[in-house]
């Protein structure tokens, strides 16, 4: 960089100390979360602070109000919106009745019991958010697991994959991919149309990946096949599915109100209704007609996660605003110049490895000039928002503790006595995780050469 490209750089970039400082204050917030040593609402809202004093106390901003609009309260609504009528669905008993019906044809097959898990997985992500998708058929494989005294963790394995990569699948599927899609008013029939050929083929590999890599645990499950299958069909038959409605009432009530918000949320969006309105119509419903609930459905929202986002809302803001994320600009041009591939290949990758140590939405935000920057070089920054959707969810496989979803798995383990070891995933994860990348590489190519 020459002489009069660092003068425009330092033209273009005010408040550069200030700048640096604001960053490790936002990246110290993120590595401390990521500990899990302390509170994250906590440890945010201290950063939050300390920002705050910094931007007041530099003149880098002079007015408080500026911090509001960082806010990104169509993501807050859309985040209230869904918990509220996800809680509906669970409280009805829905899913339940869904997967013991559709468990019972399993025969008694592991090799069969272990797709079919996986593929409700993948078509419960389809309708919910795949947290949820992935808890309720987790808990059932355990079930399954304790009645067939069988080696479960190949199975949980699988089911965790599958929900990472069905997390870009629909607007509701992950909070990053509402977040896509209220940034780029992708519809529901968008996320479908880009993204359903590359999760279904993905899942399929996947499958038969961990059927060969887990083979040993397969045959030795296979030995006691026939006595499995009289078990969990006794088991299966013996468990009422409609033992998990209290209402029969409210159950139809749940199955009307939640084809009615998908259908908004499949066509709606299409014809321009955003997701947040539609999800927040979605709750209002499940607080009017569920009126007996109302204190309990509240409670489930998670307001952690909203304190949480409108922190991380406010410290990327004021970054912004120093131009920080400028001191990028030039090789992440460069590289896109050479090859718009690479460019988005390079970008999302590492978006995906940092998001598998922290958050994904505080990181896409806090690099959203990067992102706008690419897009302006691809003929369709569709193909950019994709690859760094497909990536941030990929790479949440990589190791148990990159997601909620594998915090899940590794708790409810560790209480039905099982103890998952770092590496004991890790070389199942890091395996699949590189595959992925590789196939969702496979596709971005693909996309650029298809729009």
């Amino acid at each position: 960089m020459d002489f009069i490209s660092i003068s425009k750089f330092v033209q273009e970039i005010p408040h550069i100390g200030i700048g640096l400082i604001l960053t490790g204050v936002f990246l110290a917030v993120l590595l401390v979360i990521a500990s899990e040593k302390t509170d994250k609402v906590s440890i945010t809202l201290a950063g939050v602070l300390v920002s705050i004093l910094l931007a007041v106390t530099t003149n880098l901003v002079d007015n408080f109000s500026v911090l509001y609009q960082w806010i990104d309260m169509h993501l807050l609504i859309t985040i209230i919106g869904i918990t509220l009528i996800l809680e509906m669905v669970k409280k009805s008993g829905i899913l339940e009745v869904f997967i013991l019906y559709f468990l019972r044809s399993i025969g008694g097959s592991f090799d069969l019991l272990m797709s079919l898990l996986a593929l409700v997985v993948f078509l419960l992500s389809m309708v919910i958010s795949n947290v949820l998708a992935l808890i309720i058929v987790a808990q059932i494989t355990i079930l399954i697991a304790d009645v067939a005294e069988i080696n479960v963790k190949p199975i949980l394995f699988l089911e965790l994959v599958v929900a990472n990569l069905s997390g870009m699948l629909t607007p509701i599927a992950s909070y990053t991919a509402a977040y896509v899609s209220l940034e780029q008013n992708w519809s529901y029939l968008d996320f479908l149309l880009i993204s359903l050929p590359f999760v279904s083929l993905m899942v399929f590999l996947t499958i038969l990946i961990t059927r060969k890599y887990f083979q040993s645990d397969i045959e030795k499950m296979k030995t006691r096949e026939k006595k499995f299958g009289l078990q969990i069909q006794r088991l299966l038959q013996t468990i009422d599915p409609w033992s998990f409605v209290d209402s029969r009432k409210e159950f139809y009530r749940a199955i009307i109100i939640f084809a009615v918000v998908t259908g908004f949320l499949a066509f709606g969006t299409s014809l321009g209704l955003s997701i947040d309105i539609i999800c927040l119509g979605g709750g209002m419903l499940v607080l009017i007609f569920f009126s007996d609930h109302v204190e309990s459905f509240i409670r489930s929202i998670d307001w952690p996660m909203l304190f949480f986002l409108s922190g991380i809302f406010i410290m990327s803001g004021l970054i912004q605003i120093t131009n920080i994320p400028l001191i990028l600009n030039e090789p992440v041009l460069n590289l896109t110049a050479l090859s718009p591939f690479l460019g988005i290949i390079g970008f999302s990758w590492t978006l995906g490895l940092l998001t598998a140590i922290i958050e994904n939405i505080p990181l896409i935000f806090l690099l959203r000039p990067l992102i706008d920057l690419i897009s302006t070089q691809i003929t369709n920054p569709l193909v950019v928002w994709w690859a760094i959707l497909a990536a941030v969810n990929i790479t949440d496989s990589v190791v148990l503790i990159s997601s909620v979803k594998g915090i899940f798995i590794l708790e409810m383990t560790k209480r039905q006595g099982m103890r998952i070891g770092f590496l004991e995933y890790f070389r199942y994860g890091g395996f699949i995780t590189l595959f992925h990348l590789f196939g969702m590489a496979l596709y971005v190519a693909f996309l650029i050469f298809l729009i």
